[in-house]
This record gives C-alpha cells, sequence and structure tokens, in this order.
C-alpha cells in the first residue's frame, strides 16, 4: 500500500531540520537585515522525456501480453547507446507504468511495466495478479529479458529495434524502488542462469529482511515505532524482537480501509502486543502489527516470526480462520522476502554491482536504526558482492544538482559502516528530492560497469554526461498507448511511488526461511482476476526518520524490564 499523506511530510522533516540549523548557527540579525529565505528543494532542470508503449509476450499475460513503456533520450549516455534501467515500482500495486524515476535525464533508456492485471483498461497487461508471488516473478523476469535483448515484443520487435534512440543491452540494470526491491532480488536469485547478464542494481530504502515489509517494527502509517524490538539489532543479521506480549483481538481493525484504498481484502482483527495485559488493543498506545494479503485469499498474512510466537505464548488467533498459520505465512513469506536470495545472487552474479540508497528521514521505517538498510548492506556485504556500496559517490549526485559536494555523504566503497550512527551513512533531507539519489546512483553503476571500475574513483564522475539535450526523436505510430512522461514540477519528486508497504518481521532463525527455486509450475492457490489497479502515485517526498547501526558486532545480552535475558527474543 502507497500513503499518499506521508509524501508531503518528508520534505516539511527536512526543511524543518534545515531551518532550525539556520535558527541555531547564524548571527542574531539587526531590524534591517534581510530575512533568511525559506528552505526549499533544488530541482534540476528536466529537459522533455518522451516514451513509447508496446506488450512484452509472457507465459503469465496471455493475449496481449505486458504492458512496457520505455522513456528514452535524445542524446544517449554512450557513443554506444543508452543504458537501459528497468523500474520495479513499490508498494503492493500491480502498476508500474505511472513511476517514473527521470533515469532518462542521466541518458538511460527507463523501460518500466504493469505486472499481470495491472495498468489501465486503455493500456494493461492480462493475466491475474498474485501480489508479487511466483507470477509476478515471471512477469518481472520476461520483462527484464526483453530489455537484455533476448526477447521481442509483440510484434517480433527487439529493445534495439523498438526505441528509436540508440540503446545497449550490455549495460542493463534494475532500479527496484523501495518494496520492489524484494521481488527484483528474489526474482534475479531464481532465474539467475536466465538474467546472468545484468549489470548492477540500485535499490531505494527498500525493505528487504524480515520484518521489515509489512513494516512491523514501526512504519510511517503507525503513530509510534514497535518498542518490543532492540534498537541496532537488525544489523547483526538477527532482529530481534520480545514477543511475549503478543496477543490478538478478533472484534478490532488496524487503519479501517486502507486495505481497500488498493484492492485488498480489508479483514478483522488485530495481532498488537497487550502491553497492559487486559485483552483490548490500545490503538493510542499499543503497536499493532501490519499484515500482507494474496489474491483470492481472505487471510491476514503476518511474518512467520509472528505466528510463531502466537503459538508459543498459547495466543488462540480465532482457530488461524482468518489469520495464515505458520507454514501459509512461512511459504508466503518465502516467495517474498528477497533477502533469502542474497547467497544465490553474490555467487550467480560475480561482477554485479549493488548500491542501496538511504536518505535519513526513509519514506517508510521508523526505527532510529535504519534496521532495513543495516540488514541488507551487511548481508550483501558478508557474502562478498564484488561492489557495495552505501548511497552514490557524491560528485555524482552534485553534478546532477549542480550543487557543492560537500552536502552529500560520501560512503566508502564495500567498507563495514558504523552501525552506531547510520544518519551520518545517510544522504540528507529537505535538499533535493530523492529521484536525485537514484539517478546520481544508477549513472555511477552504469559508468563503473562500461569502466569495469569497481575500486574507489580519483575522478568522477567518469562520464560528465550533459542534461542539455534537445527534445527526443518522435515515437513512431504504434497500435499501443504512447505515455509521455510529464515533467515534475517542484515538490513532486519522482511519479515513484515511494511504497509503503513493507516489513517482514525479525527472523531470528533465519535457517528456517530457506530460498525456493524456480517452480515448476503457477501457485498452488488461483488467485481470482485481479482488478486492474491503476492509483494515483504519490509524489516521492515522504516522511522520514533517524538511521541505525550497521556493525557486524552481536549486540550484548541485556536484562529486560522482566529481567530475563535474549532467550526470550528467540524465535519460537
Amino acid at each position: 500500500m502507497i500513503l499518499d499523506t506521508v509524501i508531503n511530510k518528508k520534505f516539511a522533516a527536512g526543511a524543518t531540520t534545515l531551518a532550525l540549523l539556520l535558527s541555531c548557527t547564524l548571527p542574531a540579525m539587526s531590524a534591517t537585515a534581510a530575512p533568511i529565505p525559506k528552505p526549499k528543494l533544488k530541482i534540476p532542470d528536466l529537459v522533455k522525456e518522451v516514451s513509447i508503449s508496446t506488450y512484452v509476450p509472457s507465459s503469465v499475460a496471455p493475449g496481449k501480453g505486458l504492458a512496457v513503456n520505455v522513456i528514452y533520450p535524445e542524446s544517449p549516455r554512450y557513443s554506444e547507446g543508452a543504458p537501459i534501467a528497468v523500474v520495479v515500482p513499490g508498494g503492493q500495486r500491480s502498476d508500474g507504468l505511472a513511476t517514473t524515476t527521470h533515469t532518462a535525464q542521466q541518458g538511460f533508456a527507463e523501460v518500466r511495466f504493469a505486472f499481470p492485471g495491472g495498468g489501465t483498461e486503455a493500456f494493461g497487461s492480462t493475466g491475474d495478479y498474485d501480489s508479487r508471488g511466483p507470477i509476478c516473478q515471471i512477469a518481472l523476469k520476461d520483462v527484464l529479458l526483453f530489455a537484455l535483448g533476448k526477447t521481442s515484443d509483440y510484434q517480433g520487435r527487439t529493445i534495439k529495434q523498438l526505441v528509436p534512440s540508440p540503446v545497449t543491452t550490455n549495460n542493463v540494470g534494475i532500479l527496484g524502488w523501495s518494496n520492489g526491491g524484494n521481488i527484483a532480488l528474489v526474482t534475479m536469485g531464481k532465474y539467475a542462469k536466465e538474467l546472468k547478464d545484468l549489470a548492477w542494481i540500485c535499490l531505494f530504502e527498500s525493505p528487504v529482511g524480515p520484518l521489515f515489509y509489512p513494516g512491523n517494527l514501526g512504519s510511517a502509517l503507525d503513530q509510534f515505532v514497535n518498542k518490543h524490538y532492540r534498537e541496532g539489532s537488525s544489523a547483526t543479521g538477527q532482529p530481534l524482537v520480545d514477543w511475549r506480549k503478543i496477543a490478538y483481538q478478533a472484534n478490532a481493525q488496524k487503519m479501517p480501509g486502507e486495505h481497500k484504498k488498493f484492492g485488498e481484502p480489508e479483514i478483522e482483527g488485530v495481532v498488537f502486543f497487550d502491553d497492559n495485559k487486559n485483552g483490548i488493543w490500545d490503538e493510542t498506545t499499543e503497536f499493532a502489527l501490519s499484515y500482507a494479503t494474496d489474491s483470492g485469499v481472505d487471510k491476514q498474512f503476518y511474518p512467520p516470526e509472528a505466528t510463531k510466537a502466537l503459538l508459543r505464548f498459547h495466543v488462540d488467533p480465532g482457530g488461524w480462520l482468518h489469520i495464515a498459520n505458520p507454514e501459509e505465512a512461512e511459504n508466503y513469506f518465502n516467495e517474498r522476502d528477497g533477502s533469502l536470495y542474497v547467497k544465490d545472487i553474490c555467487e550467480a552474479y560475480p561482477n554485479l554491482l549493488v548500491t542501496l540508497v538511504g536518505t535519513q528521514i526513509d519514506h517508510y521505517q521508523r526505527q532510529n536504526d535504519h534496521p532495513h538498510i543495516g540488514y541488507l548492506y551487511n548481508a550483501f556485504l558478508t557474502k562478498k558482492i564484488r561492489f557495495l556500496c552505501l548511497n552514490p559517490d557524491p560528485r555524482y549526485v552534485a553534478k546532477i544538482a549542480n550543487m557543492n559536494v560537500g552536502n552529500f555523504v560520501d560512503n566508502k566503497v564495500s567498507t563495514p559502516l558504523d552501525a552506531s550512527n547510520m544518519d551520518a551513512h545517510m544522504e540528507p533531507e529537505g535538499i533535493v528530492p530523492d529521484y536525485v539519489y537514484t539517478e546520481a546512483a544508477v549513472a555511477e553503476l552504469a559508468d563503473r560497469r562500461r569502466n569495469s571500475a569497481y575500486a574507489e574513483l580519483a575522478k568522477a564522475p567518469l562520464i560528465p554526461y550533459p542534461n542539455n539535450g534537445t527534445e527526443a526523436p518522435p515515437a513512431p505510430s504504434a497500435s499501443v498507448p504512447k505515455l509521455a512522461p510529464v515533467i515534475r514540477t517542484p515538490h513532486e519528486t519522482p511519479e515513484v511511488a515511494p511504497s509503503l508497504d513493507e516489513s517482514l518481521e525479525a527472523n531470528l532463525e533465519p535457517s528456517s526461511r530457506v530460498p525456493i527455486h524456480a517452480p515448476q509450475s503457477l501457485p498452488r492457490i488461483t488467485p481470482k482476476q485481479a482488478p486492474a489497479l491503476s492509483a494515483p502515485v504519490p509524489s516521492l517526498a515522504p516522511a522520514k526518520q533517524p538511521a541505525a547501526p550497521v556493525s557486524t558486532v552481536q549486540p550484548a545480552a541485556q536484562k529486560d524490564e522482566e529481567g530475563q535475558l535474549d532467550d526470550l527474543f528467540q524465535d519460537p
């Protein structure tokens, strides 16, 4: 789900911080001095973007196929053509055609698509949406194969033949926006042999890992964070949650109407932490968990860690009639937790470049330690991925934003981070839109791939691409609609809906959640026909919060409020 109301809070939070800093550091002004200007986002100049649409055949989209749209630049980034960025939308929605991260502004061809059942009546994908499960994974795989130049569209055209500007299929990567990072990693892991030529992946604040999607440690949807989580533990690879007060109330509902807004089933019942032990959820003081849904299944899907805790502490969730039992939850999240595939990806893609992008006020997670960032960064680091960085080289950001390089963070490549001070590694808030950071990240990744540059850069950008192109060549007439993206105005950061559905909760027993491989057949449950979801995509300026540690050191055993040790945090 996407939280529209959160989007504008992010800019406001960054602006407030900047204003406070100014008021604290500047000398007092005389009565005649000019007032300090209000802080505002620096919006880089945007040249006109043009796109062309088509359908890509897929076994999970019978008939027309998958709706695909490609935004292309007038001037490709390289002499051999434009590198290609496949954008995987966030949230839980099926439509990514309204999502743009403006990578064309850096000379990229940007591929957008709708999962089966997504899009609009005029231009959409056929098939059934399965909430980012096996069907959606096959669809993403087929879109990636098309981007890699290995398959053709419904008229037999490769991407090179379709796009009016030159493109290069030797430099193709993924830009996973928020929850889009999970399905991107799952698909890369399952279909590694077919997708082995992918060059890089960039993930924007992706809630990859246990308990992060839906956000069960505290998200932008919640009034407060989950105080039963041990801050800093996620960076160790084992997010710790004290489940002793877990409870269930059948006749209550968390955020009624929120799921219906996105075409998902609304199911009564709340799993929460009963701090006052009265058996009744007090939404003003007690943290309630968020659930995921599956098309055609009227059950709440909570993380396996939570459902096991219900069993362990003898909590009856209504006979499991409306809540997925531990086995069902395990199966559901095994299909959707990208962290389970990190090891396979590091082995199957030996030259893969990975950049995680994170800002000081996360658009979805609310814990101070940025648990999802620390967890995923260390997962890649410990598996020795060829190239890893948290946030792009500041010289790339400065070039795009036309600002001083000192405004942006400078994290070293493939280096452990200070898990006790994660904010120091995060990009600042309220200076530029979030898509500027992802533009810089994919530009750096593609340049590094082209130059085989995996170490620290003595000079950057490697390719000083000027964003001053004239109008892109017009797309040839076609039988599918042309989706020409509109240039965003200030405060409208990309149309990249910061998916606000993210969290899989503390995985205290990683070995119990084993990656599964490409299915011989489609899911056991035949989902109902999913409606074509075309909810408007909010602008990219969501609200965020402080960060946390990323060391690989286990937190010292500590006694909790009732005097019991770490075993209380262990997975049931």
